[in-house]
């Protein structure tokens, strides 16, 4: 398929190449630049087995980390791994556009859990099913009913100014989250937002970008970094991680970059 795309665009006298991707270090750096503070707010919406706090952890000196995660078993494991840090805090619940109650897929792969049901017969959930020894059509090995909050809520509730950095990885559920922040997006007191979009049909209509930011660009978001690049054609997991900033974290990073201080 590659060689025939290859042809077809050299007859219009153009070349086909693999251009640069960002990977997850370099978000890393994203975050580490534009965050500057030593002891910033991060809300880490879907924690599942807390591999965003060991690396915010790792990332900055001393983070006030609020993670969020309606699967009941992994946020024991992680009450019990940072029971004795008074700066993370853990909550099982999750994050969504209003308070109330959804039913939640528990998945083979805990972190592919999702209030969306999974398209079934895909290449995708084949291969994961493979992977788990588990018939595709078990792949969803429960549902249960989970409480949910919104971040305007929730920031009322615990006396919360501003979020330094918004991480969201709800597969699929990212739009209901920034439904759930429309205050804090409209006063500008979430200054980064790390988001994943996944594109491929694995879960029930998928997001678009547009999804997303029909909530952040009324707000003066600015898109400001993607992980990956890519097709539906090229990749059967088709997603990326999309860095959004407030205005005001734009404005500080171009008063300090060399491109508009030459």
């Amino acid at each position: 398929m590659k060689n025939f795309i290859q042809k077809i665009i050299n007859l219009t006298g153009y070349k086909l190449m693999k251009s640069k991707t960002t990977d997850a270090t370099d978000l890393d750096k994203l975050n580490k630049s534009l965050i500057t503070k030593l002891d910033p707010v991060i809300f880490d919406v879907g924690a599942n087995k807390g591999q965003s706090i060991t690396r915010y952890k790792k990332l900055f000196k001393s983070p006030i980390i609020h993670s969020f995660e309606p699967n009941e078993d992994e946020i024991n494991i992680l009450k019990q791994k940072y029971i004795n840090d008074k700066k993370i805090y853990l909550n099982n619940i999750a994050v969504g556009d209003k308070k109330g109650t959804l039913e939640f897929n528990i998945n083979a792969n805990s972190g592919h859990s999702s209030f969306k049901n999974l398209i079934p017969n895909t290449t995708w959930i084949k291969r994961r099913s493979e992977s788990a020894k588990i018939d595709d059509k078990n792949y969803t090995t429960k549902k249960i009913n989970t409480e949910i909050i919104s971040l305007d809520d929730y920031v009322n509730e615990k006396n919360i100014s501003n979020i330094d950095i918004l991480k969201i990885d709800t597969q699929g559920y990212e739009d209901k989250v920034l439904l759930g922040a429309k205050n804090l997006l409209k006063e500008n007191r979430i200054k980064l937002i790390e988001l994943e979009l996944i594109f491929s049909e694995i879960y029930e209509k998928p997001l678009q970008i547009y999804d997303v930011e029909k909530n952040l660009a009324p707000n003066n978001y600015k898109l400001f970094g993607i992980s990956n690049n890519g097709s539906l054609i090229s990749n059967y997991i088709f997603q990326s991680d999309l860095i959004y900033i407030s205005n005001d974290t734009y404005e500080n990073f171009k008063s300090k970059s060399p491109y508009f201080n030459n």
